[in-house]
């Protein structure tokens, strides 16, 4: 049973995307309960998967699960005044051999939605959209996805918009590195120990620790690996990279779709272009970083803590990451980006599990220490309803087939809810 509902003080570690909008739902519906976010920073990390430039944020998923979600979400992307000044309705295109299209079709069907997407022929995107697509790489593909009901939202400003609303309810901010969990003698988590020496104590802890979950948990119980996330999140990364595009270039992108081209060759992400002409790209490829953790005498993949591996850097971190980048550049716009210069890069590092669902689930080991991670690259559009969802799971109300998806041990047999970002290699070997 839950310890939550009797707790007075929840400390939550990690003010990334997960943590900010469940600090926000406390704070709204928990009134008796006193809230506490920690971070490393004084607002937003800006090394964590949810700072960032821009997300997509679209409701078409295969996975019934995370599009009810999303169904959700969506409107308040769209209306809510606190999401909605973030939001950029430019649509979506997909291009992908896969059947993702027909698959989430089918999940709009199965849960009785209506959508507004639609398949364009490769023709018309060459020609729409000022032509930008013209020399797109879509290989064999006679037809892409096009949903105008998607878009991208302005992710760092969000997730800080999302902080502030939540103080302003009454939840308490404390910047501070969390070194390891503490617990009583009889395993219960009491609380955290920073690297400051200082300690905070809490009824409960909500660990919302992103790609440095697993560590966190090693360094605190190492001698107990049934204590440890194991195989079910591993530290991955990704990466991104922007450029600028200015004049006559600038004005054909204006409020062009987000695109996500998955064929072989291309594999990544465009997203759109921001009003001052920037423009980001992700690549569809995860790495591990694969060190040995000295404290519980395991090889585990780590974040790196140098700041250059998960902020924005004005160079390649290597030759064969700045090829893959402009591949991917390239096989999105063809010709239409000549010229365009990569300005800066940057390593987008996440909890991701085998299935790529997200782990939030009550540790198996510790009655009042709760999870909430593994957003696998496509948690970040949640932020409007992903609070609630956290909160449920701690009251023990979150409906079965959550849990069922969510827990501690599951059941991988069913397919990835977000079948890109493979993991191609390990990134000490890419280096």
């Amino acid at each position: 049973m839950s310890n939550f509902n009797s707790a007075k003080t929840v400390l939550i570690v990690g003010a990334g995307n997960f943590g900010a909008a469940t600090a926000l739902y406390l704070a709204r519906h928990h009134k008796d309960k006193t809230v506490t976010l920690i971070d490393r920073t004084d607002s937003a990390n800006p090394c964590a998967a949810s700072h960032d430039i821009n997300k997509i944020v679209r409701d078409e998923y295969t996975d019934p699960l995370y599009m009810r979600l999303m169904l959700e979400a969506m409107p308040m992307w769209r209306s809510d005044e606190l999401y909605s000044p973030f939001f950029h309705q430019v649509g979506m295109l997909r291009a992908d051999p896969t059947g993702y299209g027909e698959g989430s079709l089918r999940s709009y069907q199965a849960l009785g939605a209506e959508t507004s997407a639609v398949w364009l022929s490769v023709e018309e995107v060459r020609r729409r959209w000022n032509g930008v697509f013209a020399d797109a790489h879509f290989g064999d593909l006679e037809r892409i996805m096009f949903n105008p009901g998607s878009g991208w939202a302005e992710a760092d400003h969000a997730l800080k918009a999302v902080l502030q609303a939540a103080r302003g309810e009454g939840a308490r901010y404390r910047k501070g590195v969390v070194g390891k969990l503490e617990f009583d003698p009889e395993g219960k988590c009491a609380g955290v120990l920073l690297d400051s020496g200082d300690r905070l104590a809490a009824d409960v802890v909500l660990l919302c620790a992103g790609a440095r979950t697993a560590e966190l948990l090693a360094a605190s119980q190492p001698g107990r690996p049934e204590f440890h996330l194991g195989h079910r999140v591993v530290a991955t990364g990704a990466m991104s990279f922007a450029g600028t595009l200015k004049g006559a270039q600038k004005e054909r992108f204006r409020d062009i779709p987000v695109c996500k081209n998955v064929v072989e060759g291309v594999k990544g992400e465009s997203m759109s272009m921001t009003p001052d002409g920037v423009i980001k790209f992700n690549c569809d490829m995860g790495f591990t970083n694969m060190q040995h953790h000295e404290a519980s005498h395991q090889k585990m993949s780590i974040t790196p803590d140098e700041a250059m591996y998960g902020t924005w850097q004005e160079e390649a971190f290597s030759d064969k990451f700045k090829t893959r980048a402009l591949s991917t550049m390239k096989g999105l716009y063809g010709k239409e980006m000549d010229g365009v210069e990569i300005e800066s890069y940057r390593m987008c590092w996440d909890a991701v599990t085998p299935t790529h669902d997200f782990l939030i689930t009550q540790h198996a080991q510790s009655a009042n220490l709760y999870i909430a991670t593994g957003g696998s690259f496509h948690g970040w559009k949640f932020l409007p309803v992903i609070g609630k969802y956290i909160v449920k799971m701690m009251e023990d109300t979150l409906d079965v087939e959550f849990v069922r998806r969510w827990g501690w041990d599951v059941d991988d047999d069913h397919l990835r809810a977000n079948p890109t970002y493979d993991t191609e290699f390990d990134l000490p070997v890419y280096m």
